[in-house]
């Protein structure tokens, strides 16, 4: 039996080994696998690919003539497209995507120093706008804490030292005891992840609540020297008007619940039986935990259906398939990620599959 194994190991080596442009193949070679990387959109690692071929290989010539007509004029539209999308999320001031254009497109460059610059940029632009957001946020809930401790005193009409109000406000008190230990945990998290201005953020949080506290001031003082140019943390940012949700007053019923259920409304099942159970609902959590059941099975079902389509190269099918999944099971990082590798497949052969206008190929770019 040993020997029947080692004799096909050997002839399965002999025939890949031996196997010409147009003879048999049973293994594929660095160059097919950058054709197919190539048609997923994955051109840099077809091009490495393609670089690791030696000289005196078989597949050379054609890999280096593939090299020049194909992988490089695609890499070259792909850092262009994410170039002008970079500038294009900059300049709409979504700091955010900004940075995740600029860091593909440095990706695809072989010299990406300015890209690099630029992705450095835009990080330091979604830094400030999250820790001025964050200040704005903490400032709000930290009045409201100082008022609630500040609002437990006996009406005219009872005493003083009320034995209920006395222990509304010990509640009070205990809870926001737990925050000030949070925030100052908080802090202290910050710092040791080198991110100044949120440190900053929550050290001016504590002294809120504890303004004599020599060790939060010192933090703050040391933070605000740490602290990036600009940032101009302690100006609140400019409110945004909120359009206030209607809140439905009509009451879920069981029945309702069913009835999505029997559609094989999933997804409107679900949100019915979360509000059936705020309600009280005694069967809330067994038709939530039957709903649950079903889009498990639904999502793994998707997924599974997704993983075939991709090796198919059915990527539009993929990307539809693990989107249900994610739907019917949001927070299950597996499908989250297929989801997010498949959708950057799609974009990236849709990119090369569109014509570039002259002025897009004459976009200027580090390569």
């Amino acid at each position: 039996m040993k020997w029947s194994v080692l004799l096909f190991v050997l002839a399965l080596t002999l025939l890949s080994a031996c196997s010409g442009k147009h003879g048999l193949s049973l293994l594929s070679s660095s160059y097919e696998t950058a054709v197919e990387d190539l048609k997923q959109g994955r051109v840099m690692e077809a091009r490495t690919r393609i670089l690791q071929i030696e000289k005196k290989h078989q597949d050379y010539k054609e890999a280096r003539s593939f090299l020049r007509k194909k992988v490089n004029p695609a890499r070259l539209k792909l850092l262009r497209y994410y170039a002008r999308l970079g500038k294009k999320e900059e300049k709409r001031r979504h700091w955010a995507k900004a940075v995740l254009a600029y860091q593909t497109a440095a990706g695809l460059s072989i010299r990406p120093k300015a890209l690099l610059r630029y992705q450095v940029n835009m990080v330091v632009q979604v830094r400030k706008l999250r820790a001025q957001s964050m200040y704005a946020q903490r400032k709000k809930e930290d009045v409201s804490w100082l008022k609630w401790l500040n609002d437990y005193n006996p009406p005219q009409g009872l005493l003083g030292d009320d034995a209920v109000f006395a222990t509304a406000l010990h509640d009070v008190e205990s809870i926001s005891q737990k925050r000030l230990r949070d925030t100052w945990a908080l802090a202290q998290k910050y710092k040791r992840m080198d991110v100044p201005e949120l440190t900053w953020v929550y050290a001016d949080s504590y002294l809120r609540f504890a303004p004599s506290s020599k060790k939060a001031q010192d933090l703050k003082n040391a933070m605000a020297t740490a602290i990036p140019q600009g940032f101009n943390l302690g100006k609140t940012t400019k409110k945004k008007k909120r359009v206030k949700s209607r809140k439905s007053k009509s009451k879920m019923s069981k029945q309702e619940v069913v009835k999505q259920m029997e559609l094989n409304h999933w997804i409107t099942a679900r949100t019915y039986a979360h509000k059936l159970r705020r309600q009280g609902h005694s069967d809330a959590d067994k038709l939530l935990a039957s709903i649950t059941a079903k889009t498990k099975t639904l999502a793994e079902d998707a997924y599974r259906n997704g993983n075939l389509a991709f090796r198919l190269e059915r990527i539009d099918a993929a990307v539809s398939l693990w989107g249900k999944a994610v739907k019917w099971m949001p927070k299950e990082q597996a499908y989250i990620d297929a989801l997010r590798r498949g959708k950057q497949i799609q974009e990236r052969v849709r990119i090369l599959k569109t014509e570039e206008s002259a002025a897009e190929r004459n976009t200027k770019v580090e390569e």
